[in-house]
C-alpha cells in the first residue's frame, strides 16, 4: 500500500507539468537482465532475456520524465537436488537528463524509483516452497541515443533496479543492459 501512496503522490505532482510538456515518447527495449543473489556465505549470478516498455515526455532538450515497466524475467539456480527460481519485475518512475552532442547523438541519465515485484520458488526433492517481496528501492540509468529522424531514436542503456528482494542479510540486486527504439509525437 505504502508503494502505491508513492506512485499517487508523484503523478499527482508531474500530472500538471506533462500537460504543458513537448515531447512525448513511447518505446520498448529488450536485453540481458542480471540477479545476483547473496545468501550468506554463498551467491550467484544468473542472466536472462528480459524486456521493458516505457512512456515520458521531455520539457526541453535537456530534462524530462518517464515511467516504464521492465519485466526481468526468470531464472533459475540448481544443485544437489534443490533448485531456486527468481522472477522480479519492476515498475519505475525517473527524471531524465539528457546531454545532447549534436543533432543525433546524445547521451541520458535517469534517477527515480522502482516498486520491484520479487516471485521466489524454492524446491528440494518433494518440498516446495514460495513467496513474494515487494520493494521500493533507488533506479539509476545511464545510456545513449541515436535519433534516425525526429520521431525514430534508437537507444542502448544500462539500468540498476537496487535490491528487489531482501531478507535479513539475504537480498538480490538486479540490472539490466538493452537496447531499443523511441517513436516521439
Amino acid at each position: 500500500m505504502k508503494q502505491i501512496t508513492v506512485f499517487a503522490m508523484i503523478a499527482a505532482l508531474a500530472a500538471p507539468l506533462a500537460v504543458q510538456a513537448e515531447g512525448y515518447y513511447v518505446g520498448g527495449n529488450i536485453g540481458r537482465a542480471e540477479q545476483k543473489a547473496d545468501v550468506g556465505s554463498a551467491s550467484f549470478k544468473e542472466s536472462a532475456t528480459a524486456y521493458k516498455l516505457v512512456g515520458g515526455f521531455n520539457y526541453n532538450k535537456n530534462f524530462g520524465a518517464e515511467i516504464g515497466y521492465a519485466d526481468l524475467r526468470e531464472v533459475t539456480v540448481s544443485g544437489n537436488g534443490a533448485s531456486v527460481s527468481s522472477k522480479p519485475s519492476a515498475f519505475y518512475v525517473a527524471a531524465t537528463g539528457t546531454l545532447p552532442l549534436n543533432e543525433q547523438f546524445s547521451v541520458f541519465g535517469k534517477l527515480g524509483v522502482a516498486t520491484a515485484h520479487e516471485k521466489l520458488t524454492a524446491t528440494y526433492g518433494r518440498f516446495t516452497d514460495s513467496g513474494t517481496d515487494n520493494r521500493t528501492t533507488p533506479y539509476i540509468s545511464v545510456g545513449a541515443a541515436f535519433a534516425l529522424n525526429k520521431q525514430v531514436s534508437f537507444v542502448a542503456e544500462y539500468e540498476n533496479f537496487g535490491k528487489v528482494a531482501k531478507d535479513g542479510s539475504a537480498n538480490i540486486k538486479a540490472d539490466m543492459f538493452s537496447a531499443g527504439v523511441r517513436y516521439s509525437f
